[in-house]
């Protein structure tokens, strides 16, 4: 019997199959890229936290630099903490833009929290901070600096403004903390808005 048929010949299926096998393999191999990328920066600043919460707590009430690994350009600063969140974090001091990979970051030029003024920590949104969305007014969020000290700062409001126009007062009479970080929570692009 002869073939009539004029279907495509399994050489041609082949054919066809390959291109689109290459394609599906690319967009798994970038999925799984971007998704590791997402760990990633995760896991290094869970790990860092880890680090840090190290080598603060060796420094309380020493003399020393408390830098966290030799090459660090930062010290531990102070922890924050929300007993109702169940959360910490290790401050850094004034460093580098680079330093928010690690943990929250004290702004230069501010005073320390408890410190006559307004201290300012900021950190990022997807890791960090991410925990400021949930503070309500009436929330404590207690402070321990390197020297010991501790001191208990009341959540009094939450806003948002431009980064350029925060209307934060570092030299105002008191002692107050700002904490801030990037508007909207879960965004995927960085804007002008600051929380």
């Amino acid at each position: 019997m002869r073939n009539t048929s004029r279907g495509v010949k399994p050489a041609d299926q082949t054919k066809v199959r390959r291109p689109s096998i290459i394609l599906f393999a690319i967009i798994v191999a970038a999925g799984l890229i971007f998704i590791g990328k997402g760990l990633y920066i995760h896991a290094k600043a869970a790990l860092a936290q880890v680090l840090l919460e190290t080598s603060f707590e060796q420094s309380i009430g020493k003399t020393g630099s408390g830098r966290p690994w030799p090459w660090a350009d930062f010290t531990t600063e102070v922890r924050l903490s929300s007993a109702r969140l169940g959360v910490s974090d290790i401050v850094l001091s004034e460093a580098g833009g680079e330093a928010l990979a690690f943990g929250p970051t004290h702004l230069m030029g501010t005073p320390l929290p408890g410190d006559e003024g307004t201290a300012v920590i900021a950190a990022h949104r997807d890791t960090h901070f991410r925990w400021l969305k949930e503070l309500r007014p009436g929330d404590l969020v207690d402070v321990t600096g390197r020297d010991g000290s501790n001191q208990v700062f009341t959540v009094r409001s939450a806003r948002i403004a431009r980064n350029d126009a925060s209307g934060i007062d570092a030299s105002r009479q008191g002692q107050w903390m700002a904490l801030a970080t990037c508007w909207p929570f879960d965004a995927q692009t960085q804007g002008p808005l600051r929380y």
